[in-house]
């Protein structure tokens, strides 16, 4: 069978003005059987159809920025990080082609964010500022989540709880529209969210493709993303 096509937005380094990603998503797609197809974050949303024509899902990965607050109706935060509105341009140019086309998604950090806005949600602007007694989400500390049995997520972890490493300072606040929130931090931080109607739309707050060499539950989420888009890939056929 011919192997399904991911579009994954790239990132546009103002110091060096290279375009990249990083390496870690690139290897768990090819991993799980997909071709990463590389999105420059430098197109504009005309650009960005051309290659929703040719993709067979999407995978929204994490970024050291924030969104911007105007787009759920806030004020800025005096914590709030820095801003790159190209970045999300291009995330909600690929979320607008996934609704349309009914392609499966996966949001991954800032991915998880840019879906949960898209569909209407907001953000907490800053979890140590903003939630009570936080736990750390900077990445130097493992820590557990509770997972909703009935949720996608529950199924592939086949257990009720399971151990991340998040590394972000915003989180959802309020999910949006047929979206649910599956997965919570013990702070009550949420660390995931799927579709709430049964499409394959998952955006967790953890890093599965920094673990899914070990880690059974980020194998399962790639090797779901690449199952899902290659039901859709209008090139299968047997070689």
């Amino acid at each position: 069978m011919t192997k399904p096509l991911i579009g994954v937005p790239a990132r546009y380094h103002e110091k060096t003005e290279t375009v990249g990603q990083i390496r870690h998503y690139l290897d768990a797609i090819l991993w799980a059987g997909g071709l990463p197809l590389m999105i420059p974050s430098v197109c504009d949303r005309e650009q960005v159809l051309g290659y929703v024509e040719r993709i067979d899902g999407v995978l929204l990965p994490g970024s050291p920025t924030d969104i911007d607050p105007a787009r759920y109706g806030a004020e800025p935060h005096p914590m709030m990080g820095r801003v790159y509105p190209e970045r999300e341009t291009i995330d909600f140019a690929l979320l607008d082609s996934a609704e349309r086309l009914n392609l499966p998604l996966m949001g991954i950090c800032f991915g998880a964010q840019s879906l949960n806005v898209h569909r209407g949600g907001s953000l907490v602007q800053d979890i140590p500022a903003l939630v009570s007694n936080p736990i750390e989400h900077n990445g130097s500390v493992r820590h557990v989540v509770r997972v909703a049995a009935d949720s996608l997520v529950g199924k592939l972890a086949g257990r009720g709880e399971v151990e991340i490493v998040s590394d972000h300072h915003q989180s959802i606040q309020a999910v949006g529209r047929n979206l649910r929130s599956v997965a919570v931090a013990p702070d009550g931080v949420i660390e995931a969210v799927e579709d709430a109607t049964g499409r394959f739309v998952v955006g967790v707050q953890w890093h599965p493709e920094r673990d899914w060499r070990d880690d059974a539950l980020s194998k399962a989420l790639f090797k779901s993303l690449i199952e899902e888009a290659q039901k859709r890939n209008p090139r299968a056929r047997p070689v």
